[in-house]
């Protein structure tokens, strides 16, 4: 393994295996070992400045993984997510290649970005086939190391190929039974044996069979001989062996268990106690901290540190995906009174489990649904403790807790309620202006049929919204299916002012496909409609007039572009749309040094860099992008004359703007 990505020609490695057999697992004693050689050796294979490790959440899109791959070797992300997917992955390969600053960075768990069935990037997770092609080039001598259950790739080795494979099967008889020992498993050297080839040498598969032992209270021996537990034996061992455990936990353990398995993320001891006790802070939690510790020293739960520093709990995939199958069994369930009179409490969980019996249709989604509303009640809670007001947010970090807490909602079948949190927060806008718009697909989406179920207005309204997603990441016959189906709806349902803006978001998309005509019949119906509520809405008519303005610059028609333009700044200028305002000025300014007029251009694109910037605008870079161009195009002495003549006129074209 370290031959491999010690060879200048790899870029990077997929570890491959069936789930537990111990692929993470040699994941981190290869991480730890490139790790240590880096400190001691006097010329190790691989020197990287930067040790990066990264576990793949349910939920995880590839622009988030880049993201966090790029703040942990120090590359600024304040308009990363503003970038096209190409463009976010050719900052990723520039800041692997830097001199001096390379990085050695693990994917643990990347299937869950990948379609069980063809291993390829799933769909609305960003641009996966464009980082799979990132992975064939070189990379300097930063490398990837990344742990999934197939490889994009297949499994042969090229040796023309930079991305190379690494079939994990099992671990050999003597690193086996030396883990079995070191895990204090008693027994001969046979029996030990014997437990590694029942179990095909898979490392989880063995660690389970440490914690049966040990909880269970039996011998070695009588486990492996015994005729009541040679069904263990039999079929998929590791499953078996989860199932025989599972039987074996305290009630307490087992409602845990049940809590953690309900998340997507490591959770810290605040979120397992609120979901099972209903209280943010209770009395149990230092045993429920006991008991979590005594869990994690039997492999069955892992343990992390978060950014802050705080210990948080996760479940192995294998043993989430039991408890969750088994939901409505448990030995929480079978001494309820027990726990209950333990607790001082009847648990939310189990309440949500009340009547329900297992042979009945649905009754585990049932269950499920009621529990991870238990969830989302923590993650609104957590909102109020860590999320700024909504003016202060500036990224994505700012709104963690509200986007679990909507997973979970809707997880919980509770999709309008997540709707309407959703909406009620800004998030639509704030996600969509940050350009985390992957993110924003993957609410959207799930709260939409087949997955979800909305009101028909907003059911017409999220289409409309996903629309301008799909378009603002290039797909867009995806994106006119979208607005098809939300004008549908608004027609259907008469309403007028969603259709409107319905009709300026699909004229832009026909604008971004270069079809300026159809585009130009889009923004003026949508502006003949809204001019026909009893109410109409001025952000309608200034973003259709602006975009209209958008339109004839395009086609160098600049005297009407700036007519369009000053109307949709009156309008900005009326509702206070302080971002609106800064849009429309840069476009403004633009035309004008287009036209000629470089001195009035510039007067207007500086300020707007100003204004831009103090609304925290990452969009601004753009402008800030175009301006630093100019500068070392036309010189710093040429460009410094234009600027003080601009900044001279400044206040007088302003005044006639915003009078």
């Amino acid at each position: 393994m370290r031959r491999m990505l010690s060879n200048p020609n790899t870029s990077a490695v997929f570890l491959t295996g069936e789930p537990g057999v111990g692929k993470s697992t040699l994941a981190a004693l290869v991480y730890k070992s490139i790790q240590a050689m880096a400190q001691v050796a006097k010329e190790p294979p691989l020197q990287p400045r930067y040790f990066v490790w990264l576990s793949i959440s349910s939920f995880a899109n590839l622009p988030d993984v880049i993201a966090a791959i790029l703040r942990s070797i120090n590359v600024d992300t304040s308009t990363f997510f503003l970038l096209k997917p190409e463009q976010q992955i050719a900052t990723l390969v520039r800041a692997l290649r830097r001199p001096h600053e390379s990085a050695f960075i693990v994917l643990d768990q990347f299937e869950q970005l990948l379609d069980p069935e063809t291993a390829q990037g799933l769909v609305g997770r960003g641009a996966l086939a464009a980082f799979f092609e990132m992975l064939q080039m070189d990379l300097g001598t930063s490398r990837l190391l990344l742990t999934s259950y197939l490889s994009p790739y297949g499994p042969l080795n090229d040796d023309e190929k930079r991305v190379r494979s690494y079939l994990v099967s099992r671990v050999s008889i003597p690193e086996g039974v030396s883990l079995l020992l070191q895990r204090g498993l008693q027994g001969s050297y046979e029996d030990l044996s014997l437990v590694w080839q029942r179990c095909g040498g898979h490392v989880f598969a063995l660690l389970l069979v440490c914690a049966l032992v040990q909880l269970s209270g039996i011998s070695l021996s009588y486990l492996l001989h015994a005729a009541e537990y040679q069904p263990l034996w039999s079929g998929d061992v590791t499953l078996q062996t989860i199932a025989a455990l599972y039987r074996h936990l305290s009630p307490l353990q087992t409602l845990l268990l049940r809590a953690l398995a309900l998340f997507s993320e490591p959770v810290p001891l605040t979120g397992i106690v609120t979901t099972v006790t209903g209280q943010y802070a209770s009395a149990h939690a230092l045993r429920f901290e006991q008991e979590l510790l005594q869990l994690a020293q039997l492999s069955l739960v892992q343990c992390s540190l978060n950014e802050a520093g705080i210990t948080c709990y996760d479940l192995h995939s294998l043993l989430r995906q039991y408890v969750l199958a088994a939901y409505l069994e448990g030995n929480d369930l079978h001494h309820s009174e027990a726990l209950e009179s333990m607790l001082g409490l009847r648990s939310p969980l189990l309440e949500a489990l009340a009547g329900l019996k297992p042979d009945e249709p649905e009754a585990r989604e049932i269950a499920l649904a009621n529990s991870h509303l238990q969830v989302a009640a923590y993650y609104r809670r957590l909102a109020l403790e860590q999320c700024p007001p909504r003016e202060q947010r500036t990224g994505l970090q700012d709104v963690v807790p509200l986007l679990h807490a909507i997973r979970h909602l809707c997880l919980g079948w509770r999709w309008q309620e997540a709707c309407d949190l959703l909406f009620d927060e800004s998030l639509h806008e704030s996600l969509m202006r940050w350009g985390t718009w992957n993110t924003l697909m993957s609410m959207y989406t799930g709260m939409l049929p087949p997955s979800g179920l909305l009101t028909r207005h907003d059911e017409g309204l999220v289409n409309s919204h996903l629309g301008l997603l799909y378009a603002r990441l290039g797909e867009y016959e995806q994106s006119q299916l979208c607005y098809e189906r939300a004008f549908s709806i608004q027609q259907a349902l008469g309403d007028q002012h969603d259709a409107a803006v319905t009709l300026v978001n699909m004229g832009e998309l026909y604008r971004s496909m270069g079809a300026l005509q159809q585009a130009q019949a889009y923004f003026e119906q949508a502006l003949l409609l809204n001019r026909q509520l009893a109410e109409p809405d001025p952000e309608i008519e200034c973003v259709a007039l602006h975009n209209l303005g958008l339109l004839c610059q395009t086609q160098k028609q600049y005297q009407q572009a700036l007519s369009y333009y000053q109307q949709s700044l009156k309008l900005a200028l009326r509702t206070q749309e302080r971002y609106d305002i800064g849009m429309i000025v840069t476009n403004m300014g633009m035309l004008l040094y287009e036209q000629g007029r470089q001195v009035e251009g510039l007067a207007l694109l500086f300020f707007a860099v100003q204004w831009r910037q103090a609304l925290q605008d990452p969009t601004v870079s753009t402008v800030e992008l175009f301006l630093n161009t100019l500068e070392q195009r036309l010189g710093v002495e040429t460009f410094a004359g234009l600027r003080q003549a601009a900044l001279l006129q400044q206040e007088q074209l302003l005044g006639q703007l915003f009078a």
